[in-house]
């Protein structure tokens, strides 16, 4: 009987300790901290394709200058920015101030060659 009462009132108090405001922000912190983290996790692979992309890139076309490269690295930044680009300057032909001609064409047969894993090819 005392063990059931004594279990209750420790239920009650953990209850309100919980529910405080300095509680509910440790925690959320920490939420945020462990999502940032599984986050970062989680794009690696997508970080170390495009990496890899951009590596494969330069070293074939060591005489882009240094605005070119900048470009390319910030192209390369996301794999949103990838599609972007794809779509505008590959697939839809649009005029690129940066990157034209040859190099354009590189860079575009580099990116159709590019598999993400969470899915096909460009």
């Amino acid at each position: 009987m005392w063990r059931t009462f004594v279990i209750i009132i420790e239920i009650a108090i953990l209850i309100i300790v919980l529910r405080t405001s300095f509680v509910q922000y440790f925690l959320s912190d920490i939420q945020q901290t462990v999502s940032g983290w599984i986050e970062a996790v989680v794009e690696i692979p997508e970080q170390q394709t495009l990496a890899n992309l951009r590596e494969k890139f330069f070293y074939n076309n060591m005489s882009l200058q240094s605005h070119q490269t900048d470009y390319i690295i910030g192209v390369t930044s996301s794999k949103e920015e990838l599609l972007d680009f794809k779509k505008r300057y590959c697939d839809g032909n649009d005029k690129n101030p940066f990157i034209y001609g040859t190099n354009l064409r590189r860079f575009c047969h580099h990116i159709d060659e590019v598999k993400f894993i969470d899915g096909p090819s460009l």
